[in-house]
């Protein structure tokens, strides 16, 4: 059952994205729509290394964020 919250918690995790680098972003968003990182690090000019420790910053930076939201709330 979808939360009744599931609409703001999404827009807040929008802008909250936008705290991210926006190289490590621009991974984040392309993994969560099912991309594979090697076909990311591909279509991106990269070598798949630079892929996974843009998504592993990425994680990171956005799991920090997200830890400071919930205490604000």
């Amino acid at each position: 059952m979808p939360s009744p919250h599931g609409e703001v918690e999404a827009r807040a995790l929008l802008e909250l994205l936008w705290l991210v680098e926006p190289r490590e972003r621009r991974v984040l968003i392309l993994v969560g729509e099912g991309e594979r990182v090697s076909e990311i690090a591909r279509s991106l000019g990269m070598p798949v290394a630079t892929a996974f420790s843009r998504l592993r910053r990425g994680r990171r930076r956005l799991a920090a964020v997200l830890k400071r939201w919930r205490r604000l709330r």
